[in-house]
């Protein structure tokens, strides 16, 4: 199991414009290695194994099907850094970055500060060879009207 924990995030709280839904953001998530589940929780930074989707915190979940092993020539598996030309039309390279979002609104709601420290632990499938298949660029949270 791998563990990541951000630093405080405010928590939007405007009397005068309630957001309606809130969205926990992963961008650039890595999805070259083993495919694994993750749990999110707000304020538990001492979460493990054993904390579960009943405690107190817990804000949701998503799972990465990874493409696992690369078994190509060399340079098969790096995705391009950017397009050939502005009209290129092929799908994208299928070890693209991709983004992740998590619905956490009645989480974020039942948060009593005016800050919250993300937990996201990653229990990659079994048989993986590697022990943090969680590798992102950049967190954010983001709320609608």
């Amino acid at each position: 199991m791998q563990r990541w924990t951000s630093q405080p995030l405010p928590v939007p709280r405007h009397p005068q414009a309630p957001y309606a839904r809130a969205d926990l953001e992963l961008h650039d998530v890595e999805h070259d290695g083993p495919s694994y589940h993750a749990l999110v929780y707000f304020n538990q930074a001492d979460a493990d194994e054993n904390t579960g989707r009943a405690a107190p915190g817990y804000a949701g979940s998503f799972s990465v099907f990874a493409h696992g092993r690369c078994w190509g020539d060399r340079g098969h598996c790096d995705p391009p850094a950017e397009p050939l030309h502005p009209f290129d039309r092929r799908h994208l390279h299928p070890l693209t970055p991709i983004n992740i979002t998590v619905e956490v609104t009645r989480a974020l709601r039942a948060v009593a500060g005016d800050t919250i420290a993300v937990t996201v632990l990653a229990f990659p499938a079994l048989g993986s060879d590697r022990p943090a298949p969680l590798r992102f660029s950049r967190l954010t949270l983001v709320t609608y009207d």
